[in-house]
């Protein structure tokens, strides 16, 4: 059985062979499937309420006005890793998607029971964003 580490660098591997080089983003999705109900986690992003810590998570811009300071652009969603500012990426709903589906396939890939219930909220959540 491989270690923590030796799974997390396939899971952030599969991201870079896809272009997809937003690191927090990947960090903060690789912690969802190692470390959450990932299930769950899907369900919240369907939502639009995925689960926040101090140190990780998910801000959509729909939560702020226009003239709020942090205001960050419209239909575009955050992911912060750390309390830095600086360790922050902010994705379109089209990369939001683009990288859900990554880290979607990984998940299949170790979880194989959870196919079918993974791919329905993934269409569900592309589909919210008419995402084909």
């Amino acid at each position: 059985m491989q270690n923590r580490k030796e799974e997390f660098e396939k899971f952030y591997d599969i991201f870079e062979q896809k272009n997809l080089k937003k690191n927090y983003t990947v960090i903060v999705l690789g912690q969802f499937v190692f470390n959450y109900d990932f299930v769950d986690i899907l369900k919240g992003f369907l939502k639009e309420d995925v689960e926040r810590r101090d140190t990780i998570g998910v801000v959509y811009s729909d939560e702020f006005d226009q003239s709020d300071e942090e205001y960050f652009g419209e239909n575009k969603v955050l992911f912060y890793y750390g309390i830095d500012e600086e360790w922050e990426d902010i994705v379109t709903h089209e990369e939001l998607c683009e990288y859900l589906q990554t880290a979607c396939e990984f998940y299949i890939g170790k979880n194989p029971e959870k196919k079918e219930i993974i791919e329905e909220l993934l269409m569900k959540i592309k589909e919210q964003y008419n995402i084909k």
